[in-house]
């Protein structure tokens, strides 16, 4: 194994012909220049035994600077970031995704401008790991492609996290972000992977607008997910889906399951952002699925009483122990109370924000 070439390893030369490269490189058959910074502290790393292995660098690239704006796309910064990730080749491409997301924010302004601006994005179709199982005899090529990956680069407008908000900035651009999933919903694109981390902001004219990021775990209502990848993120998933069932993908995913993923990051944010040390829920990052099932139920009916937000983030509890009174309803000592879209929507989401917002206007 110590005679294994860098290329062997898997590594892509292109993108770092030689360890610790750093420096600018050309995708040939596309003529794009890329500057990756590599080194930056905002590089986002997401590596594990399996997933997609994503990273995201800020970037520089003369051809995509000097690209005409695209006048759907409010977003001002002249800054760009590369995604490099490595989803699941049966899985519906991010850009086929954006592609319909683009066409229901021509007609949906609650869409319209909270979705991400994708730049240019390239395949690297050589790179197929469904090759290296029908050259090992793994798999027959019929098969190869099943779980089986495969590397793509996307380059974006460049985002703000909205982590770094708070107070009614926060619950702003956060409820811009529900109405915008809720919207697409409806129109039939499923998210499926709500996270602190892909909810993102940028500057307008003074003021914050919230955008629902990364698609790459999304399906069209109509297909279904593909592929083998479970889609979510454990702490911030609905317990309902962290049933053994579930897990399995014996479970209908609905539109509350969603609602109740927003909710636990708004809770995520209020508790944590701002402190360095004994956040609360952190155990929450490091169980199984139905370990998460458990705390999470044990939360809304116990602890949410005793634990404090953030001070920046006081004035945004209140909601959240309203969207709460909501969550309990739904988990009976018997089973899960399946709702219609729209009324879970407005028992989870939409009936607390106007609570909230009624309790502001008196104070």
């Amino acid at each position: 194994m110590q005679r294994m070439g860098y290329e062997q390893w898997g590594l892509n030369r292109m993108f770092e012909p030689e360890p610790g490269f750093s420096g600018k490189v050309m995708v040939e058959d596309a003529q794009i220049d890329l500057e990756l910074d590599v080194k930056s502290k905002e590089r986002v790393t997401h590596f594990g035994k399996r997933g997609r292995a994503t990273t995201v660098f800020s970037m520089k690239s003369e051809a995509l600077s000097g690209l005409q704006r695209d006048p759907r796309f409010p977003n001002e910064s002249s800054e760009l970031v590369a995604k490099l990730y490595w989803p699941e080749e049966t899985r519906q491409g991010e850009p086929d995704i954006l592609k319909e997301v683009y066409k229901i924010a021509q007609t949906d302004p609650d869409v319209r401008g909270h979705v991400p601006e994708l730049v240019w994005f390239h395949k690297f179709e050589e790179t197929s790991t469904s090759k290296i199982r029908v050259a090992l005899g793994l798999k027959d090529a019929e098969r190869a492609e099943q779980g089986s990956r495969v590397l793509y680069i996307i380059v974006f407008r460049k985002l703000i996290p909205i982590t770094t908000l708070s107070g009614e900035a926060f619950i702003a651009a956060w409820w811009q972000v529900v109405k915008c999933h809720r919207a697409l919903w409806k129109g039939g694109v499923l998210h499926r992977d709500v996270s602190p981390s892909n909810l993102m902001v940028y500057r307008l004219r003074g003021q914050f607008i919230g955008v629902l990021n990364d698609y790459d775990l999304s399906s069209f209502k109509c297909d279904g997910p593909r592929g083998l990848e479970r889609t979510g993120t454990l702490p911030f998933m609905a317990a309902d889906l962290l049933t053994p069932d579930a897990m399995a993908g014996k479970v209908e995913h609905v539109y509350a399951h969603d609602a109740e993923s927003l909710i636990w990051v708004l809770t995520w944010v209020c508790l944590r952002y701002e402190l360095r040390k004994n956040r609360p829920l952190e155990e929450w990052l490091k169980v199984d699925a139905s370990l998460c099932q458990a705390r999470k139920a044990q939360f809304w009916s116990i602890e949410i009483r005793n634990v404090c937000p953030s001070t920046s983030h006081a004035e945004s509890w209140d909601l959240v122990r309203k969207c709460f009174r909501g969550i309990y309803s739904l988990y009976t000592p018997f089973e899960y109370r399946k709702l219609a879209d729209e009324s879970a929507f407005q028992l989870l989401l939409e009936g607390p924000k106007l609570e909230h917002d009624n309790r502001r206007r008196t104070y």
